[in-house]
């Protein structure tokens, strides 16, 4: 309940392990800061791609319509000269033959080939609009797949630049912490591990953390420059929490590929 509570906030990204003594792992959270513009830039983006596909939709369903309106008016245009060559026909053989047999049957054969040559040419003019259509569907497709990587990466990259930018503000790394040590209850002791700068800060919060939190232990902070930039350590008698820029981009990645 917890884990889902400390991500309810729209602006909370996830930042790394947390390893209990037992070896479990539970998502945790934190870096919390105002990014609309990063997001409305990645939206941008994306809804560039899909105005892309709408059109070429728009354009196939378009020519279709185009199609179709012209095999109608042909059709018709063929039917009307089928009638006229079958009078023609009937009016030419109703002298040789006689006018009301030949006329007759004249009119019949006519009518009846133009009339076939029509439904011909207008099931192959519809076949023809339906291709296209098809064929615009299938490379909306083929353009979606060809993206989606590209896309994808964007998003990482994104993603990286804002977290990679927000571990140089205090602000973020400080609140992280600050939201680790009010998650857990019952600690004794709190050792707290990053590079010399961040502790630099986190020493100056300790006291305002412990007006804040029931937390009545020990707090100690130790700098330790083989760790990664902005990552932080947090050791308690039951485990201890990681967070890095690095576990925040696997786990996007593994967000990805589960919905491959």
């Amino acid at each position: 309940m917890q884990e889902e509570e400390r991500m309810q906030s729209s602006y909370k990204i996830i930042k790394g392990d947390s390893i209990s003594g037992k070896g479990a792992k539970n998502i945790v959270t934190v870096f919390e800061k105002n990014i609309i513009e990063e997001e409305n830039k990645d939206n941008s983006i994306i809804n560039s791609y899909s105005k892309i596909v709408k059109s070429m939709i728009e354009d196939a369903q378009r020519k279709r319509e185009e199609i179709l309106s012209k095999a109608y008016e042909e059709a018709g245009k063929i039917e009307e000269e089928a009638y006229k060559k079958a009078n023609e026909k009937g009016y030419k053989e109703g002298y040789e033959k006689g006018y009301e047999d030949g006329s007759k049957k004249a009119y019949e054969e006519g009518y009846a080939k133009n009339i076939e040559k029509a439904r011909v040419e207008g099931e192959e003019i519809i076949s023809k609009a339906d291709s296209i259509l098809k064929a615009s569907v299938e490379e909306k497709n083929r353009y979606l797949k060809e993206k989606e990587e590209e896309i994808k990466r964007f998003i990482v990259d994104s993603i990286e630049s804002i977290l990679r930018q927000e571990i140089k503000d205090e602000d973020s790394l400080n609140t992280m912490v600050f939201n680790e040590l009010s998650q857990v209850r019952n600690i004794e002791t709190f050792i707290i591990k990053s590079r010399k700068k961040y502790c630099d800060q986190f020493k100056n919060q300790v006291d305002i953390w412990r007006e804040r939190l029931p937390f009545k232990g020990d707090i100690f902070i130790i700098p330790d420059e083989t760790l990664e930039e902005g990552t932080v350590v947090i050791e308690k008698n039951n485990g201890k929490s990681i967070f890095s820029v690095d576990i925040a981009l696997e786990k996007i990645k593994e967000i990805f590929k589960s919905v491959e």
